[in-house]
């Protein structure tokens, strides 16, 4: 697919068809996860591949009443941690910016972003939903202590285009000065 046709029909998906997804597919995805740029090359965002029915359903019930048709009817959620106490700071662990701890979660945010993209690009939807039970995440998981739950990505294939919201004008997000 085009890079700029890539970025203009990813959409937000909600609802998926029962089909599996390969493993295979996955690791491409998670693969191009790779080139996000980050705070000192610290490449801090993980991946853990939710498949299993039980840990699915625990972590599907766990979440709010909007997220849960998606969190069902995907095939395959995404659970997106990064490390904490890395991205934005000092050896000593200090602070490297004024944004703080803010800065690891925008590097997992642009690796999430390219996830989202890359999916696409091999034919299959994603939704990323910010609202979930993250001590629920962390047992089913069995997260480590050293990383912070950041999204959860529902991911799969889909038979219906998501809606295009509305867009902003070019000329409504940029200044010269």
């Amino acid at each position: 697919m085009e890079f700029n046709e890539c970025i203009k029909t990813r959409r937000s998906i909600r609802k998926y068809i029962d089909k599996k997804i390969e493993q295979d597919t996955i690791k491409k995805i998670i693969e191009a996860t790779l080139f996000a740029p980050s705070w000192k090359h610290t490449q801090v965002a993980r991946y853990y591949i939710v498949l299993d029915p039980i840990k699915k359903k625990a972590i599907t019930d766990s979440m709010p009443d909007f997220n849960i048709l998606q969190c069902e009817s995907a095939p395959c959620l995404i659970v997106s941690t990064m490390f904490k106490n890395r991205s934005g700071y000092n050896r000593d662990g200090t602070f490297s910016t004024n944004k703080e701890k803010g800065w690891q979660m925008y590097d997992c945010g642009i690796s999430n972003y390219l996830f989202t993209l890359e999916a696409h690009n091999q034919g299959l939807g994603t939704v990323i939903m910010g609202i979930y039970d993250e001590e629920v995440i962390n047992k089913t998981l069995d997260i480590p202590k050293s990383e912070e739950v950041a999204v959860v990505i529902a991911l799969g294939y889909y038979d219906e285009d998501g809606q295009l919201p509305k867009q902003r004008n070019v000329e409504d997000i940029y200044c010269i000065k």
